[in-house]
């Protein structure tokens, strides 16, 4: 009974950390037996809300940091990315991620994701504060105009004019590192007549 009641306070003592959030991987980690989420889940303390990844029923799912959880091995980017900065206020449907070349989960499929190499995926990486206060990785504004441009097939011309255009008028604007970004990631003169072509139109 006793190692039963510690169990369950060092479980809910990571809950706490995590914002009512636990994986069973961190079990895993802590050397918990799995059985202890079926027995939170039989008294309605947790719920399951992504795979192996569970949150305290009193707490508001933060889907973005939940699927986050689940797969952790990429980086949210494009519009999803423009959504954790507050570019705009809705995610258009599937989430933008990127990952590298050859990391394949199938956990990720039905989403939009952009493959690069290992050594362009940490640029302009960071940990950024979702909505809901959790942290996840993104990638930066400065990198996010150069994927919107450089990915611009796949994504609406129209709408990423709009974006450029907010970020160009922004007091966060740093043209000097999108221009740095855009020549680590072999894009430079399509990021320049991009960019100066729409500052012309605002003249």
């Amino acid at each position: 009974m006793k190692n039963k009641v510690n169990n369950l306070n060092r479980i809910n003592e990571v809950m706490i950390r995590h914002n009512g959030y636990i994986t069973s991987n961190e079990l895993d980690e802590m050397e918990i037996h799995r059985m202890y989420l079926q027995m939170l889940l039989k008294k309605n303390l947790i719920r399951r809300v992504e795979k192996g990844v569970y949150l305290d029923v009193n707490v508001v799912n933060d889907k973005l940091y939940s699927f986050y959880l689940r797969n952790d091995n990429f980086v949210y980017s494009h519009y999803t990315a423009l959504y954790i900065h507050d570019y705009i206020n809705v995610i258009p449907g599937k989430y933008d991620i990127t990952i590298v070349n050859d990391y394949h989960n199938p956990n990720l499929a039905g989403n939009n994701i952009f493959y690069v190499s290992k050594e362009l995926y940490s640029l302009g990486r960071k940990k950024v504060k979702t909505k809901h206060g959790n942290y996840v990785y993104c990638y930066d504004l400065e990198r996010t105009m150069c994927d919107l441009i450089r990915s611009n097939r796949r994504c609406d011309i129209l709408d990423i004019k709009e974006i450029i255009i907010k970020y160009l008028n922004s007091q966060e604007c740093k043209l000097d590192k999108v221009y740095e970004y855009a020549k680590e990631l072999k894009v430079l003169p399509m990021v320049e007549a991009y960019i100066n072509e729409l500052k012309n139109n605002l003249l």
